[in-house]
């Protein structure tokens, strides 16, 4: 019966649609694993919007298809009451198929077939399908507009200009940052210090107040945050480094970066505030977390301030350093060549990381100390996440000594050297 016919037809291409459903749910399903970014909403409003679309047209095909064959079956009714015989009319996909292939019918394939005849397989002499030769004639148009617009005239950038002009762009941006820091005091990052400027201190106490409470107290006594008022600091103590941490944030503790929401100058005005907790005493304060900070309020970053030992005292650290160093070499060696060789190369010579065999240092003075701070939280803002949640300090004491008695040897690649040097 001609009332199947829509049935058969979904039948036909029920794999066309599975494929472009499951194609779809797919989209939805990977959006979904993008950590919840608003990309990832994204995706998976439009997988959805496209998957209801598709649905929405397979119901309408099938219901036009259902029209058509009542529309048919009445026209058939009709002339057998006239005894007039119907004939089948072409419908409108077959009349767009044969534009844009032009084939000849089958009853004309014996004028064009060619004489050519192998082992019974003759060949048709069919031309090129017009959609063919269409979108040869509109590569050959589009070259032409390419050539012309890329080549010819600037109407569009090449890769080089394009490098140029995002450069420049943000050349302008960083003066308009400049100037906007300039307006709002003339601050400037690289001459940042401590001040006791009250302006400074009400500006950051507000900004505190508004974003910095729900995590760390509003006396800064801490909460799902650390305690901001004694002199433990997990990534370091000083003005610069409350700064970088506010600035870049420590996305492995959940603080996240104030980069985007705050100005330099608003920064600089929320680190000079927590600075000025110190000592407050508030009640029920966290107990302390990470080392203790004895740089004072100076502007001089946690590694500085150690840089500023006595010759005296480096000396007897030295001794003291080198007999820890003798323990637990052979555990920290096997944590070390489990865990830290990707980025350091299992000889210490440095990869992503730094080398970890010469004199020099980011972060500490190169003392075992300065090592196991740097190992137990991390660097902010680099690769170097926080071990402390994954080794046991044990396993951080020893994976410190083997790191300090490779100070010394010769690797076969080292890295160049990267820090201050520290003797």
């Amino acid at each position: 019966m001609k009332i199947l016919a829509p049935l058969k037809f979904a039948r036909k291409n029920a794999g066309w649609a599975l494929t472009l459903v499951l194609l779809l749910t797919a989209i939805g399903t990977f959006a979904q694993s993008d950590s919840g970014s608003n990309t990832g909403l994204l995706l998976v409003a439009v997988g959805l919007v496209a998957l209801v679309s598709v649905l929405v047209l397979l119901v309408a095909i099938y219901t036009l298809q259902v029209l058509r064959v009542f529309v048919q079956s009445e026209k058939e009714k009709k002339a057998k009451e006239a005894g007039v015989e119907l004939k089948d009319e072409p419908t409108f996909w077959d009349k767009f198929l044969k534009v844009v292939n032009d084939r000849a019918p089958v009853e004309q394939e014996a004028d064009i077939m060619l004489d050519h005849n192998y082992d019974g397989i003759r060949e048709l002499d069919n031309h090129l399908p017009p959609w063919w030769k269409w979108l040869f004639y509109v590569t050959i148009i589009f070259s032409v507009f390419y050539v012309i617009g890329y080549h010819i005239t600037d109407w569009f950038p090449l890769q080089e200009k394009e490098y140029e002009i995002e450069m420049a762009a943000a050349a302008s941006a960083a003066e308009a940052r400049q100037a906007a820091n300039a307006e709002a005091g003339g601050f400037d990052e690289s001459q940042l210090a401590y001040s006791d400027d009250p302006a400074i201190l009400s500006s950051g106490e507000t900004l505190y107040t508004r974003n910095c409470v729900p995590c760390h107290g509003a006396e800064g006594q801490g909460g799902i945050g650390p305690n901001l008022t004694d002199k433990y600091w997990i990534h370091g103590g000083s003005i610069k480094d409350v700064y970088t941490t506010i600035k870049k944030g420590v996305p492995d503790k959940g603080m996240i970066s104030w980069e985007q929401q705050f100005s330099p100058a608003q920064i600089r005005d929320v680190s000079t505030y927590v600075l000025s907790l110190q000592g407050t005493n508030p009640p029920n304060a966290k107990a302390p977390q990470g080392t203790i900070y004895e740089g004072g309020e100076s502007g001089a970053s946690q590694e500085e301030a150690s840089s500023a030992e006595t010759t005296e005292a480096a000396s007897a650290d030295t001794s003291e350093q080198t007999a820890d160093a003798s323990m637990g070499s052979d555990e920290g060696k096997t944590i070390f060549t489990t865990t830290c060789v990707a980025c350091h190369m299992a000889d210490g010579g440095g990869g992503i990381g730094p080398n970890l065999t010469d004199k020099y240092w980011k972060d500490g003075d190169g003392s075992l100390e300065a090592i196991k701070h740097t190992i137990t939280n991390g660097v902010a803002g680099t690769a170097m996440i926080a071990w402390s949640t994954s080794l046991k300090p044990e396993q951080i004491d020893a994976v410190a000594n083997y790191v300090y008695s490779l100070k010394g040897t010769t690797p076969a690649n080292p890295k160049a050297p990267e820090g201050k040097l520290y003797e």
